[in-house]
């Protein structure tokens, strides 16, 4: 007898399969009892939304001025891929696992129903789901509007919502939105994000075995979590590649050798969540395109330069460190009140922020110092003071007096401490070491309104007052003002505007600002030779002044800085540029307080900027470059027991260079070492007295 194969179902599977088909046409037919209500919520797209075209809820991606990335924020880790830029290889193989039939159904697969609930009723329990892409996708949109309900009415508004979604969006748009929207562990959402987060690289780059990687964590993000249980995803990996060579995706030689490579997850270096930086570039989005500060996805392409910040960070937290364990002098630590500091850089040309570190751990103090803090300058102002002074035609190699003699201020004698016991000096060399009284005989001479005016001019906004201690730097600024304003003096005397963003594209590509189409606001602050002789001054600062630290450091290409320090010690400033950068470094207690006992800029600030930027300098984010001469000037020799000036060539050992205006009058020949001799025994026979150098339109000191 010929035997035929029973191929009849039993009673209970059929009326199982039949009942649950009958049930689904009945809840189908139903209205808003299963439907996503968005109502108000907040972020909660409606289909019409998403078939226009509205994207889902994604962080603001922000980039580097390479175009890596550095950090994502305000929203969920997600990189929205249009339909073009996904691999069909990607697409199709979450359709071999996910949904096999999901070109031919519209978006409930009644066959998957039917046959899913067959295998869950022969095996007495549920073995096997019918979810389809689309009722997937609906689980993930509308996830928080789901939160509340059963299970029963979920799958229901699921079943009901999917033929919409195809209807509005098509096959091809329900499986990018699916692809762009899936939860794959780790706050990551979207194939991108996860490209990106396990593998550093893009989905479009990404292997057959990654593929299946991404594909087996959909089922669990947890339980299959490529970090944490990597031999389980292997497993689970080998069996998607055979699901994919099973359905055609991939040839099965193709998933032979994919099933032998190793898992390769290589984190991407990209930060997710809120940095001071981060802080900075959304507060400017919110100042410069506050049309779009609040879309979902936005691209900002920032000035920073990632290396230039990471050694900026790093180089702060460890000079903290080591000033906290006593390595400085005595420290008294505070845990509810640490000490903190802060780091900016920014292109002395274009004002373009290079890198910005706001204090030493974001989390434990959202508050910026770099923009935020105000604080007194200290000696940061008097390099501007000698600049309005040359400009007003007091020459850097004039002589001033260093000795004690003080002076009347509202019926009290004014003599600030100085560290600098020469009797005598020029300008740049009271400069060079940072003389307290050189820099009030330059104050004198210009009046007590010289920090405000000069201020103004080069940047700082706060209040200076007309007293005689703002020639010290007995106001205050904000290091970000400070580093700005010192940028004049390398770039030929332009103030600048300092500034994070260069452009904001969306998910799309499509510009939508830039910063081409902002007016500069770029001023002459200072002629391009009195930039010059002061940059050259500062040069000597670094090579045998008070910012020696910053050689010590390591630090070896062309640099020029000044040190800053307010009384007792309570703020250390250290601002240098290079060529390429202007960069500031300030540390101290948010609560004004000494530091550690003599504490100054030269200390504490001067090396934290030397290990930074020689750390820059090696990764290559600072160059060796130089900065060119000005026809304006030329180089000089000077005596600095006179201030008389020499031609270049002159050999004396006692001599200094000096970059001077061309205009500048020489004395030839050499003066001998003889006479030299003689020179300094008549000064210790007859002291020469320095007189003090005229005031240039202002009272009589004793009026002030």
């Amino acid at each position: 007898m010929e035997y035929r194969p029973n191929n009849r179902l039993p009673n209970r599977v059929v009326f199982a399969g039949g009942s649950a088909t009958v049930a689904l046409a009945g809840f189908l037919a139903l209205g808003r009892l299963f439907s996503v209500d968005c109502g108000d919520a907040p972020g909660c797209l409606t289909v019409d939304q998403l078939a226009a075209g509205q994207a889902l809820p994604e962080a603001i991606h922000i980039y580097d001025r390479r175009g890596e990335l550095l950090a994502d924020v305000a929203g969920p880790l997600r990189h929205s891929l249009s339909v073009d830029e996904i691999p069909p290889v990607l697409a199709e193989a979450f359709v071999a696992v996910e949904d096999r039939r999901f070109r031919e159904h519209e978006g409930v697969d009644i066959q998957g129903v039917v046959r899913a609930a067959m295998k869950n009723v022969t095996s007495a329990g549920i073995s096997e789901g019918a979810s389809t892409i689309p009722m997937q996708l609906v689980r993930t949109v509308w996830a928080e509007q789901l939160r509340d309900a059963n299970p029963w009415r979920r799958k229901l508004i699921e079943a009901r919502s999917a033929p919409r979604l195809v209807d509005a969006l098509g096959r091809d748009g329900v499986l990018a939105l699916y692809l762009n929207a899936i939860y794959l562990g780790d706050g990551v959402y979207g194939v991108e994000q996860a490209a990106r987060h396990y593998f550093g690289t893009s989905a479009r780059e990404l292997s057959h075995a990654q593929i299946a990687t991404l594909v087996g964590i959909t089922r669990g993000p947890e339980y299959y979590h490529p970090v944490r249980r990597p031999k389980r995803v292997i497993e689970r990996r080998n069996v998607v590649l055979g699901v994919m060579a099973e359905r055609g995706v991939i040839t099965p030689a193709e998933a032979e050798k994919a099933m032998g490579r190793p898992l390769g997850v290589k984190p991407s270096s990209g930060r997710a969540g809120r940095t001071y930086m981060t802080a900075a570039v959304t507060r400017e989005i919110r100042e410069v395109a506050p049309d779009i500060a609040g879309r979902p996805g936005l691209r900002v392409y920032t000035t920073v330069d990632r290396r230039l910040q990471a050694s900026g960070e790093g180089a702060l937290v460890a000079r903290l460190a080591r000033i906290e364990s006593g390595a400085e002098g005595r420290f008294s630590a505070s845990p509810d009140a640490p000490l903190q500091g802060a780091a900016v850089a920014l292109d002395p040309v274009s004002g373009a922020v290079r890198a910005w570190v706001g204090g030493r751990d974001f989390t434990g103090s959202e508050f910026d110092r770099v923009a935020q803090a105000r604080r007194q300058v200290g000696s940061l102002v008097k390099p501007f003071l000698v600049a309005m002074a040359h400009e007003q035609g007091i020459h850097v190699l004039d002589m001033v007096s260093t000795e004690a003699g003080g002076m009347e201020v509202n019926g009290v004698t004014w003599d600030p401490a100085d560290h600098v016991d020469a009797g005598s000096m020029t300008i740049r060399d009271g400069l060079i070491r940072s003389s307290n009284r050189a820099a009030v005989q330059v104050g004198r001479a210009l009046g007590t309104d010289a920090a405000r005016s000069i201020g103004a001019r080069v940047g700082f906004t706060g209040p200076i007052p007309e007293v005689p201690a703002t020639w010290l730097g007995a106001f205050e600024a904000s290091l970000l003002e400070v580093t700005s304003a010192y940028a004049v003096f390398g770039n030929g005397g332009q103030t600048v505007e300092p500034y994070l963003i260069d452009r904001i594209v969306d998910a799309d590509g499509a510009v939508l600002w830039t910063r081409g189409a902002a007016p500069s606001r770029s001023t002459a602050a200072l002629s391009e030779a009195t930039s010059f002789v002061v940059l050259d001054a500062l040069r000597d600062v670094v090579d045998r002044g008070t910012g020696w630290q910053v050689r010590r450091e390591g630090f070896r290409g062309q640099v020029a800085g000044k040190t800053g320090t307010t009384n007792d010690g309570r703020d250390a400033w250290f601002v240098g540029l290079t060529p390429e950068v202007v960069a500031g470094v300030w540390i101290g207690f948010d609560d004004p307080r000494p530091i550690v006992r003599s504490a100054s800029g030269g200390s504490l600030a001067a090396p934290t900027w030397g290990a930074w930027m020689r750390t820059a300098q090696r990764e290559g984010a600072v160059a060796a470059s130089e900065w060119s001469v000005p026809p304006s000037v030329r180089s000089v020799r000077y005596d600095p027991e006179t201030g008389k000036a020499y031609d270049s060539d002159c050999r004396t050992d006692e001599f200094q260079l000096a970059m001077v205006p061309r205009s500048t009058t020489l004395i030839n020949p050499c003066r001998s070492q003889f006479h030299r001799w003689v020179d300094s025994l008549w000064g210790i026979i007859a002291p020469r007295k320095i007189a003090p150098i005229e005031p240039i339109g202002v009272s009589p000191a004793g009026e002030w």
